[in-house]
């Protein structure tokens, strides 16, 4: 059972236990809201695990992002040295190196921010769910 169906029986639990008359307390069975508890219990390490599988993949797509700006600046390094030999050729190299950098850079900025936003959202999910646990029990 995830996290979300434990929430979904204790909610349904609560909300159709009878009421005490004139109050807002209602009468629930204890057996069951226990097992409702344990169930949540243990989803929150598959809850965990889903947030640390996260952090790593976000980890791996900055390392991937790294390296191919690292690749494509050496590619670029390689090809500014092969056009030395001419003044007009060198000029053109540096132009494309610098535009190969900045593209590599702006691809490597917008993997990290979309993992580092990915990682977050899934975070704040997280710690939704486990505020919403914490609040119904």
């Amino acid at each position: 059972m995830n996290i979300h169906e434990a929430i979904d029986r204790l909610e349904y639990l609560i909300g159709h236990s009878r009421q005490i008359p004139l109050t807002r307390t209602v009468v629930i069975d204890q057996e069951e809201a226990l097992a409702c508890i344990d169930d949540l219990r243990l989803s929150l390490p598959d809850e965990i695990k889903q947030a640390r599988w996260t952090l790593q993949e976000q980890q791996r797509l900055l390392s991937e992002a790294q390296a191919e700006a690292a690749r494509t600046v050496g590619k670029a390094g390689e090809r500014a040295q092969t056009m030395i030999g001419q003044h007009e050729l060198v000029k053109r190299a540096e132009k494309q190196a610098d535009a190969m950098l900045k593209e590599a850079a702006l691809r490597a900025e917008e993997t990290r921010r979309a993992s580092d936003r990915y990682a977050w959202e899934v975070m704040q999910n997280l710690e939704t769910q486990l505020l919403r646990t914490v609040a119904t029990v």
